[in-house]
């Protein structure tokens, strides 16, 4: 498997990373990237190829299959598309069999059905929706295969973002939506409470160190605790909360306040706006 990065940033880097830590030869791994000074630190860091174009990077691969990974904005996947199907257009019937491309896109909102219209009729193709923990390798990331992935090709998608944290698969692209707006735009909606908490504790009487560490330990613990999966948030919430205690004094004022329904309304104004972008961003 060769493995190709369109994009050279901060999440091509994660992957890149992740799959030469995992026993991945650098020599299997190249990089296109228009930004020059981006591409040289990949290759630096990695020790990796680069290609000025498709046709060049054909022309010097002799693997089974190219794995293509699109980590680049969403507004330029499909040029990215059209370039590469224009080059693989010139190529002769066996020299596209031997190849077999996979696409693998981490391009945010650019909807798998929408690559499919950009790309050569058959392209197996793979849409992620990561976050970005997964630059520490501590990442969730909802896949999505189009019907002519076969097993191979979602073993390979997965055996590429298991390098950055956990991986779910949805069965429907629509879903991935959802996925957008509890973990790709999640990170966010933590790092706002651990601000605030921070400034609250401020508040209270803490210098802003001593409250910022307090805050951001404390939500490391708590997700801890969590993610052994030995009790679900609920039933920790209550264990934490004694009748009349200072606990119960706090989660009383986020129910009168609506936080549930704020929560859910939240992530609904993600979710749609996760549609929205998606239908801009497909062909007319």
């Amino acid at each position: 498997m060769r493995w190709v990065f369109i994009g050279a940033g901060n999440m091509a880097s994660s992957l890149i990373g992740g799959l030469i830590n995992g026993g991945a030869q650098a020599s299997s791994v190249s990089v296109i990237d228009p930004n020059t000074d981006a591409c040289n630190r990949v290759i630096e860091r990695f020790g990796i190829q680069s290609a000025s174009s498709f046709a060049d990077l054909f022309a010097a691969s002799s693997d089974d299959t190219i794995g293509l990974v699109i980590a680049v904005k969403p507004h330029i996947v499909e040029a990215v598309c059209r370039d590469f199907a224009d080059a693989f257009g010139k190529l002769d019937d066996s020299t596209q069999k031997r190849l077999a491309p996979l696409f693998i896109s981490v391009a945010a909102g650019v909807r798998a059905s929408s690559m499919q219209a950009w790309l050569p009729a058959g392209t197996a193709i793979v849409r992620c929706m990561p976050n970005t923990p997964a630059l520490l390798g501590l990442g969730i990331t909802g896949l999505f295969a189009t019907p002519e992935c076969s097993e191979q090709h979602r073993s390979q998608a997965s055996a590429l973002l298991d390098t950055a944290g956990v991986t779910l698969w949805v069965d429907e692209e629509a879903k991935l939506d959802a996925v957008t707006a509890v973990s790709g735009s999640g990170p966010a909606y933590f790092f706002y409470l651990m601000e605030h908490m921070s400034a609250a504790a401020q508040a209270l009487g803490l210098d802003a160190e001593a409250a910022e560490t307090f805050a951001i330990e404390t939500a490391f613990g708590a997700a801890s605790m969590a993610r052994t999966r030995e009790l679900p948030p609920g039933t920790l919430r209550e264990n934490v909360t004694s009748k009349g205690g200072t606990t119960a004094a706090a989660l009383q004022v986020f129910d009168e306040q609506g936080t549930p329904s704020i929560v859910q309304k939240a992530m609904q104004a993600a979710h749609d706006r996760a549609v929205e972008l998606g239908d801009q961003l497909a062909p007319q």
